[in-house]
């Protein structure tokens, strides 16, 4: 028997009329496109004179895919100035105060939808405005005690 069966249907395209002439067109077009130069041999095949290299055995190391441990850093969040800047707003210095409740609250939005650094200067400036607010609010109290009791000793004056 041969081993090319003949029927209706023509060849397959990798199948030749002589089992030769296929190890001679893959040997020679294919790796010796170069007379004399075999540059890579094949697997298997004893090693060429030139070769400064001896093949090494590289151990192969096979892991099943499973949950990878990370260390997830998150970013500072800003500080929410938001109960200071209320109460600034109500016990000490109003206008200031409700400066420092718009930064606040324009912090907090911005921190939400994940901008840290505009939410960083919002609440740096809701910061400063609670502190302005807090001291000339203390300023004004201290200057209202002051004159009350200057207008209060006056007053008794023109009494007596």
């Amino acid at each position: 028997m041969s081993s090319v069966e003949t029927s209706d249907q023509p060849p397959a395209y990798n199948q030749l009329n002589e089992p030769n002439d296929q190890l001679k067109s893959t040997d020679e077009n294919q790796h010796n496109q170069y007379p004399g130069s075999n540059q890579y041999p094949s697997p298997g095949a004893a090693q060429y004179p030139g070769n400064q290299y001896q093949p090494q055995a590289v151990p192969l190391v096979i892991t099943q895919p499973g949950v990878v441990p990370m260390d997830v850093k998150r970013a500072p969040q800003a500080r929410d100035w938001m109960v200071p800047a209320v109460l600034s707003c109500l016990c000490c210095f109003w206008p200031t105060g409700i400066c420092a409740i718009m930064a606040a609250n324009n912090a907090s939005s911005a921190a939400r939808y994940g901008n840290i650094i505009e939410a960083k200067i919002e609440s740096r400036r809701a910061r400063n405005y609670v502190i302005i607010s807090v001291i000339v609010g203390i300023i004004l109290i201290v200057i209202t005690i002051i004159l009350r009791l200057h207008g209060f000793t006056s007053y008794r004056r023109y009494q007596s």
